[in-house]
């Protein structure tokens, strides 16, 4: 998998914008989470049903699946899947709720599904807030030198943002199947793997061999502010 440094902002841009029939919360590798606008339906006081789409990002028609669901927005929130028509109600008495997860967009589904029910003028806001700056409340944000797979430029100040809870990664708002977290490191990539060292800063990119292929810093700071 090639590791994406940079996203195109203007596709993603028309997204938002046009009128498509839903909202881009989050991507994963290549595949952008989406949620249904006229799918949501407050079902009572704590459940919203939805849809949550999977769409190809350089393909993005047609969508890759859909899946029906029922959040729970409660704290901690939890998430359904359901079956049988998405018109009918959905029957919360049978329903097998489980905590939400990150990486599989059930997180993202369920957040806007809650706020966006609750704020109906500010969801296009909300979906936009969620895809730049989402991810789970202990997230962290370094900036870090990195090279793009299979070149020798190296870019300065690349965002990275991790979260411990969710064992999770991304690179520019890009979340990474590969990345995991720990106490001492942030860890991601798969043809070569790049360590984060969370305490000295520094990162390192190495073969699958062992052999460090780059090596450069981190900073807490974002560049226009060092």
């Amino acid at each position: 998998m090639a590791l994406l440094l940079s996203l195109a902002a203007g596709a993603l841009q028309a997204q938002w914008t046009s009128n498509r029939g839903y909202q881009l919360l989050q991507r994963v590798d290549d595949v952008l989470f989406g949620v249904d606008n006229l799918s949501l339906q407050i079902l009572d006081r704590t459940h919203v049903a939805g849809t949550l789409l999977h769409i190809n990002v350089d393909r993005p028609y047609p969508v890759r699946s859909r899946v029906d669901f029922v959040a729970e927005c409660a704290t901690p929130m939890r998430l359904a899947i359901r079956t049988g028509r998405a018109s009918d109600r959905a029957p919360l008495e049978s329903l097998e709720f489980s905590d939400v997860s990150w990486l599989d967009g059930s997180w993202a589904a369920a957040e806007f599904a809650c706020e966006s029910t609750r704020q109906p003028g500010r969801a296009a806001q909300l979906a936009r807030e969620m895809y730049e700056r989402g991810g789970p409340p202990d997230t962290e944000v370094v900036y870090c030198d990195l090279q793009p797979d299979g070149s020798t430029e190296v870019r300065n100040g690349v965002e990275v943002r991790f979260s411990p809870s969710a064992n999770a990664v991304s690179v520019n708002r890009q979340w990474l199947s590969s990345g995991s977290v720990t106490a001492d490191e942030v860890r991601f990539g798969a043809n070569s793997v790049w360590r984060i060292n969370r305490q000295a800063l520094d990162i390192r990119r190495s073969a699958p061999g062992g052999e460090m292929l780059f090596s450069g810093l981190c900073d807490r700071r974002a560049p226009a502010l060092r």
